[in-house]
């Protein structure tokens, strides 16, 4: 059935399907950007607009909660104007917020306006993955993690590029002003959902419901949760760390984030290389383990230079877990892919903002030094609730 579906509806050719693939990665890039240019002008920011740690972490915190919303309404989002649509119209609404949050005067007024932005990010965190999903639905998690690569090459282009134009003195005003432009140029990159006939999505609520009857699913969602919390206690604090601990500019700050990517960007291309000679779970919980051991080595690092290359490891060691958790969960849960990656990142979202505000509050009592001691817990998680993932009772199928 699933493959008659795809004959029926899916009448894309290959110059077409590279298109948007490639439209598909400009936009992970973007994304990218627009989450990581608080954390490098974070500083910056708190300076201006008087912000401590822990209203600093709320930022993400507010927006998860959003966020989570906005994830399942995207599943209906797509059932009923299609991927493509959805996604050019998340794009602008990013744009809108980054714009907007540039011209703040208080933290009151841009955590209302980093709410814009947190509700384009949403969009595009539910549909992308699908998006590629449909272009390439035999996929092995060597499509998955290839898009996902983008993100850290994002992260490791945009923190280079603020932490430098900061480090000289361009306002942080201008690299919201400048993100907000290239979102608008993505925007124009995609073809019309008219002209990209994708299969359509499956919002049915028996059939959502089926997904959330599985015990597989809930193992898979909470690993989803720790990966993500693993991932953002490095991605989000690496900047702030660096400059606060060792009295650095943001240059130094962003260095330490683009180790952090590079090495994440590393790490899934890697993944997609490996997906079908190792499988996909056997490649996540040996990295997890090797991510969670090398994790405690961080309170062992006494320079700026030795903390780049730690960086660098511990983002190879957690590159493939978001992705690669949600391509293995496409092929052991029968299941709508848009809703059930969609309901992966409900959970995903949630535990990258959980890192921030934990991290955030500790900071403030102690030391963002202390702060990293979760780091390590959030990585361990992972590799239990994988593990808990084949142990459970097969269920009917969804």
């Amino acid at each position: 059935m699933l493959q008659e579906l795809y004959i029926i509806h899916f009448m894309i050719d290959d110059a077409m399907r590279t298109r948007i693939d490639r439209s598909a990665y400009a936009t992970m890039v973007i994304y990218a950007a627009s989450v990581n240019i608080i954390p490098i002008a974070l500083v910056k920011i708190s300076d201006e607009l008087s912000i401590n740690l822990t209203q600093a972490g709320i930022f993400g915190f507010i927006t998860s909660i959003e966020q989570f919303f906005i994830l399942i309404l995207s599943i209906f989002g797509a059932a009923r104007f299609g991927k493509i649509r959805l996604l050019r119209t998340a794009l602008l609404i990013t744009a809108a917020g980054l714009l907007a949050f540039a011209f703040s005067r208080s933290y009151v007024m841009a955590v209302s306006l980093i709410v814009i932005v947190g509700f384009g990010n949403a969009i595009i965190e539910g549909v992308i993955t699908p998006l590629v999903n449909d272009l390439h639905p035999d996929d092995d998690g060597a499509k998955m993690n290839l898009l996902h690569s983008f993100w850290p090459i994002g992260v490791c282009l945009g923190v280079l590029v603020f932490g430098e134009l900061l480090t000289r003195g361009v306002s942080w005003r201008a690299l919201f002003i400048g993100v907000a432009a290239l979102s608008v140029i993505i925007y124009f990159s995609y073809p019309s959902a008219k002209k990209a006939k994708l299969p359509p999505s499956n919002a049915e609520l028996g059939h959502l419901g089926g997904i959330l009857k599985r015990p597989r699913f809930w193992m898979l969602g909470m690993a989803m949760f720790f990966s993500g919390a693993g991932e953002f206690a490095f991605a989000f604090w690496s900047a702030s760390y660096i400059q606060i601990n060792f009295d650095t500019l943001p240059r130094a700050g962003a260095f330490g984030a683009a180790a952090f990517a590079f090495g994440m960007a590393i790490g899934r291309i890697v993944t997609a290389w490996l997906a079908k000679r190792w499988g996909l779970k056997n490649i996540i919980v040996v990295s997890s383990i090797a991510g969670c051991l090398f994790s405690l080595t961080f309170f062992i690092i006494s320079s700026p230079l030795i903390i780049y290359g730690y960086l660098f490891i511990i983002g190879l060691f957690v590159a493939c877990l978001w992705p690669s958790i949600q391509s293995y969960a496409a092929t052991v849960i029968d299941a709508d892919a848009t809703a059930l990656m969609v309901f992966l990142s409900c959970f995903g979202i949630p535990g990258t903002s959980l890192a921030v505000l934990v991290m955030g509050i500790i900071g403030d009592a102690f030391s963002l030094y202390s702060a990293f001691t979760v780091a390590p817990i959030f990585i361990f998680l992972v590799v239990v609730f994988l593990l808990l993932e084949g142990r459970v009772e097969k269920q009917p199928q969804a």
